[in-house]
C-alpha cells in the first residue's frame, strides 16, 4: 500500500483534526525534468514549516516522498509493478533546513537485477547542489523475474 493510500485510510480510520500535520495525497512535488536513458526523476518542492522535525527534514515525510517519488521510475521499468512489495525504506537526515527552502528531490533508479529493484533518493538545495538534506533507499522485491529489464 502507498504512502499515500495509507494516509488518507488512517486519516479515515481515526478522524484526526485538521490541525494535525499529515503529509499525503495534498503533497504537491514538481517534475523538474525527467531522464529515461539515465533512469532519473528530479523533483522541486518549497518545504513548509510542517515537514520539519527540530529543524531536520521530518522522518515521517521523507519517507513518503522517497515511497511515492520513486514510483514513477518504478512504473517505467517493470511491467506489473503490483508483482511486487517493498522490503526496506531508509531515511537519513542530514543537514538543519528552513522553511521557505526550495528543495530538489533527485530520484535514481540504481538496480534492476533479477527480482530486485533499488532507487535513491537525495533530497538536495535547489541553489547550492552539494548541500545534501537528506537521502533515501527504496528497495523492492518481486515474486517473479523482473522481465525485460536490463542491468544498469
Amino acid at each position: 500500500m502507498s504512502g499515500f493510500i495509507l494516509n488518507e485510510l488512517l486519516d479515515k480510520l481515526t478522524k484526526r483534526d485538521s490541525s494535525t500535520t499529515r503529509f499525503g495525497s495534498t503533497l504537491e512535488l514538481r517534475v523538474a525534468t525527467a531522464d529515461a536513458k539515465k533512469r532519473m526523476v528530479v523533483y522541486e518542492y518549497e518545504v513548509t514549516e510542517d515537514e520539519i522535525f527540530r529543524g531536520y527534514l521530518d522522518s515521517g515525510w521523507l519517507s513518503t516522498v522517497v515511497d511515492n517519488a520513486t514510483d514513477p521510475l518504478i512504473r517505467a521499468i517493470v511491467a506489473n509493478p503490483t508483482n511486487s512489495y517493498t522490503t526496506s525504506l531508509t531515511v537519513h537526515t542530514l543537514e538543519p533546513v528552513l522553511a521557505g527552502t526550495r528543495v530538489e528531490i533527485v530520484c535514481r533508479l540504481v538496480q534492476v537485477e533479477g527480482r530486485l529493484l533499488q532507487s535513491t533518493v537525495a533530497f538536495r538545495d535547489a541553489q547550492r547542489k552539494a548541500l545534501v538534506y537528506a537521502t533515501g533507499v527504496h528497495t523492492l522485491l518481486y515474486k517473479d523475474a523482473i522481465a525485460g529489464a536490463a542491468k544498469l
